[in-house]
């Protein structure tokens, strides 16, 4: 897949400037495709594994929230929004998911942000017990 235009780059920052970390947030990942002249779009926070103490091996996921009202903003216009607050079936990778359809700057965008971020990616942040610390990954 090619690189993003420059404009999907722009309108990435200013989505994540509306993503507000809960406690210590672990890093923001970006999945996108272009499908049927749609820029599709994923954000999610990355979950973080526990390295080391009882806990070694767990998976969390870093609490966030979303200026939704600011989201809306970088849209020239907006077609549909939705929330889908479950998990529809083991077949549905995104989870409970922030969907939003519109266009910027004439270009059809499907914007999701999930509530967790989808296994595929693995964890994207090790908290490293043994040194009361946390090491990016991806």
């Amino acid at each position: 897949m090619p690189s993003p235009p420059d404009w999907l780059s722009s309108f990435v920052d200013s989505v994540t400037a509306s993503i507000t970390s809960l406690d210590d947030l672990a890093p923001l990942g970006c999945h996108f495709q272009f499908v049927d002249s749609v820029w599709e779009i994923t954000l999610f926070a990355a979950r973080t594994e526990v390295i080391g103490g009882p806990q070694d091996g767990r998976l969390r996921a870093s609490p966030f929230s979303v200026d939704v009202k600011q989201v809306l903003a970088t849209f020239s216009s907006i077609e549909k929004i939705n929330w889908q607050a479950l998990r529809i079936d083991q077949s549905d990778e995104l989870g409970p998911h922030l969907s939003i359809e519109g266009v910027v700057d004439a270009n059809p965008i499907w914007l999701r942000i999930t509530s967790i971020a989808p296994e595929r990616f693995g964890p994207g942040r090790h908290q490293l017990t043994n040194r009361q610390a946390f090491k990016d990954i991806w």
